[in-house]
């Protein structure tokens, strides 16, 4: 399939572009091709229809991923966004001549207990948690020391869902309005390093138990240093990069370390 191949150059890239240009994170090439292999579990799931259409007679398609490191975790997350990949299924369906449902949801799970390195399951029913939905998990507190530049707080506490990363405490647009407020902000001649931060550079957020950094589109990008490797966040991207206890995070030129509590 023409589309497949396309498919695969587009998460090959966004993986180049996650793990810092042309290198590659161990296990991304074998992930790509987790990835078109799960592309195609679902086209061969395509049934013949009783005036001789193909239909696709489930909604609920369900990827099991067996990620026993958590680098290896890192990069199947970064490929394997719901989202993208409910949009993908779709594309491929409709290449197939096959018209996917209207509800068609995808759900990701990491099976601590998996014993294959990738399982598809097709439903047909309900969306999974149907249920009232749990409420929000409690915010798990962590600390962001910096190690280079000079901040608001040389120890600053995540002790809030979000968390706003810039140079200016308060950004402002053309007419002096106030668009923006950073809780921890790096004022530009307090240090050589903080120049290189932007006026919006960055954002951490708590989701489902998860500290995540997200790039604001920054002017000189951020990245983190996990385990002596570099990991490049991308700009804008909808799940950003989970962060773990001892990443180094870089702002520009400025320097954190997040550490749990």
């Amino acid at each position: 399939m023409r589309l497949l191949r396309r498919i695969e150059k587009t998460m090959d890239d966004r993986l180049r572009s996650m793990f810092s240009g042309g290198r590659e994170a161990p296990g991304s090439r074998e992930a790509i091709e987790l990835y078109r292999d799960a592309l195609e579990q679902v086209a061969s799931r395509a049934t013949a229809g009783k005036r001789g259409d193909r239909m696709f007679p489930f909604n609920l398609i369900t990827i099991e991923l067996a990620a026993d490191e958590p680098e290896r975790k890192t990069v199947l997350e970064a490929l394997f966004d719901a989202g993208t990949l409910a949009d993908d299924i779709r594309s491929t369906l409709k290449e197939e001549g096959v018209t996917p449902p209207p509800d068609l949801t995808v759900v990701m799970r990491y099976p601590e207990d998996a014993t294959a390195e990738i399982r598809v399951i097709c439903e047909r029913g309900e969306k999974p948690d149907a249920a009232p939905p749990p409420g929000p998990v409690p915010v798990t507190a962590a600390r962001l020391i910096t190690t280079v530049g000079l901040a608001s707080a040389s120890d600053f506490d995540l002790n809030q869902p979000s968390v706003n990363l810039g140079r200016e405490n308060e950004v402002v647009d053309s007419l002096g309005r106030t668009i923006r407020r950073n809780d921890l902000f790096f004022v530009e001649n307090a240090h050589e390093a903080n120049a290189s931060v932007s006026r919006s550079h960055a954002h951490i957020r708590f989701e489902a138990g998860d500290w995540r950094i997200y790039d604001d589109g920054s002017s000189i990008g951020t990245s983190i240093i996990r385990e002596g490797r570099l990991l490049t966040v991308p700009a804008h991207a909808s799940r950003g990069v989970a962060l773990r206890a001892g990443d180094e995070i870089y702002l520009g030129q400025v320097r954190l370390r997040f550490e749990p509590l």
